[in-house]
């Protein structure tokens, strides 16, 4: 399989500096038909991008991380998806009792996007306590509302049953069987040389490098269930084949099924257990017609095609020169270039 279009257009955006560096990877249910890097993960201190590169993932880490423990507790029946998340927290049971944790897997529970516990000086022990002021959710089910704070509700509710942290859960249970040996939180500073640095920090006057972008999972302490995990393609790719049909999985087929099934038909966005399924307009471009993903704030995507027998794995530090970035143009002309190579 030829890939020249896909890699001269990308060639092309690091060139006119529309991103420094990425690396793409493409494969089928068992094996990688393609991987590449191209341009810079550090561009001051001339790192070039590697295969092994590891990425911040950013809210890859909802759908990897997150979504993916509840799926197999799930299948464990330590939890249910019509449990209600006040369930475990009954501080919430005032405000959020209706609030179920298919709600926040799917965004339908009508929490707004981001609540800045950063700002508001909220540690992490204190995040429930917070949720159960918050005034003005939505009823569920109204519409999606994509919203870091179902993840980060999640995140709590994995540690609480399972009384081990969300980066140690997932470790035991995800990114080790699947021989996932670059996927972790809060990389050491050892590591930093390997890692694709994100954005220039006004209050560092440097870039961030080697610790998570996003704020609140930064406040955190490097652990949230909406942001803080560090991946490679390599290992983001053993991750998204786990999904496919044909893959011998650490999940059940029936629980595949359930994960890319639509629990959001009456929007227009639709939604599975944790990811973003093939509607219009998505961002698996024009010639990936079906589908599952997910996107970073950083520059990172996973698109799956079960009809073509695809995955599509393209991480970049597009932050790196600021947010300006069309990165959704950029994902969907790489899958569309990607699916017609494959025809």
């Amino acid at each position: 399989m030829a890939f020249s279009r896909v890699e001269q257009f990308i060639e092309t955006a690091i060139q006119n500096k529309e991103l420094p560096g990425a690396v793409l990877s493409v494969a089928n249910a068992k094996d990688v038909l393609y991987c590449k890097a191209f341009g810079m993960a550090h561009t001051k201190q001339q790192i070039p991008m590697s295969e092994q590169t590891i990425f911040d993932c950013a809210s890859l880490t909802k759908v990897v991380a997150t979504a993916s423990s509840v799926l197999l507790l799930l299948e464990q029946g330590v939890i249910d998806l019509d449990d209600s998340i006040s369930y475990y927290f009954p501080e919430l049971k005032e405000m959020h009792e209706e609030v179920r944790i298919r709600h926040l897997l799917t965004h339908t529970s009508g929490f707004r996007a981001e609540i800045k516990f950063y700002k508001e000086g909220v540690a992490y022990a204190d995040v429930i306590e917070r949720i159960a002021k918050e005034t003005g959710r939505k009823s569920v089910e109204q519409k999606v509302i994509y919203s870091d704070v179902n993840y980060i509700l999640l995140g709590k509710l994995i540690e609480k049953v399972t009384g081990i942290s969300l980066a140690d859960y997932a470790s035991k249970t995800i990114f080790r069987p699947l021989c996932m040996h670059n996927t972790l939180f809060n990389p050491p500073v050892q590591l930093q040389a390997k890692i694709a640095a994100t954005e220039f920090r006004t209050y560092l006057q440097k870039h961030q490098w080697g610790e998570v972008h996003d704020e609140n999972a930064l406040h955190f302490g490097g652990v949230s269930g909406h942001a803080g995990l560090f991946s490679t393609a390599e290992d983001l790719t053993k991750f998204a084949q786990s999904f496919m049909k044909n893959n011998d999985s650490i999940f059940r087929e029936h629980t595949k099924q359930l994960a890319k099934q639509s629990f959001t038909e009456q929007h227009e966005e639709q939604r599975g257990l944790g990811w973003q399924l093939y509607s219009s307009p998505s961002f698996s471009g024009q010639y990936l017609r079906d589908g599952f993903g997910h996107t970073g704030f950083t520059g990172t995507s996973i698109w799956v095609s079960d009809e073509k027998q695809l995955a599509i794995i393209l991480v970049t530090n597009r932050v790196h020169f600021g947010r300006g970035c069309e990165i959704q143009r950029f994902r969907r002309i790489v899958h569309n270039l990607v699916a017609l190579e494959n025809e």
